[in-house]
């Protein structure tokens, strides 16, 4: 029996090696994705639709003027929909500044947000674009946008060029130029950037597909 004790204590270390690495698999493959480390931070909180416990996460660099990105935000739509609490997804502020509007546009949405309304208010901006984007002076747009959203217009006004709201889109900028970010829309799924070219709906769910490990939602 005591010729035998080296190889079964060799064993039983084995058994309990793999036992523990089993395990940590386990809870790795259920553990949510954590915050994106990629890149420096951006605006916290960030903006977020959907289940946070999500296993895939999928965050946009948006500009609310960009003629893609409108064409994006339906695409979007519809992923989170048919995926429900399997994807969450992130908004980040990235006006461009060749683009004469994106940055009221994006002003509006953040003070839309410190009245808990900013995807409202994204969502109406994107359905609206047409409107306000050969318009000779946005502002009348936005505020009319926050009285049909219900907001409290003078303090939307207030915040519209307010600290909080500059220090929220400066930082999501701030992000954005740390990923050498200089177009709209992009989008990281799990901190995968995505090509250009796959941003189309099949492309997208092939990525999320992979990401669950399965085939179809």
């Amino acid at each position: 029996m005591r010729r035998y004790l080296p190889f079964l204590i060799i064993a039983a270390i084995f058994a309990l090696a793999v036992g523990a690495g089993l395990v940590l698999f386990y809870y790795r493959a259920q553990s949510p994705p954590k915050a994106a480390v990629y890149g420096r931070p951006g605006a916290e909180p960030a903006h977020v639709r959907g289940n946070l416990q999500a296993p895939v996460q999928l965050e946009e660099f948006g500009d609310f003027e960009c003629l893609p990105c409108s064409e994006t935000w339906p695409v979007l739509e519809k992923l989170e929909h048919d995926y429900g609490n399997r994807l969450v997804v992130l908004f980040r502020q990235h006006p461009l500044k060749k683009h004469r509007y994106a940055l009221d546009a994006a002003r509006a949405a953040e003070a839309a947000g410190l009245q808990g309304k900013f995807w409202e208010m994204h969502d109406t901006l994107y359905h609206n674009r047409e409107t306000w984007v050969p318009a000779d002076y946005i502002r009348p747009y936005l505020n009319g946008y926050a009285t049909e959203l219900g907001l409290d217009v003078d303090r939307f006004k207030a915040d519209m060029d307010g600290e909080e709201v500059t220090k929220r889109i400066t930082a999501d900028q701030d992000r954005g130029e740390s990923l050498s970010i200089d177009r709209t829309p992009v989008i990281y799924i799990n901190g995968e950037l995505i090509a250009s070219t796959a941003r189309d709906e099949k492309s997208l769910r092939a990525v999320i597909d992979k990401a669950l490990g399965s085939r179809r939602p």
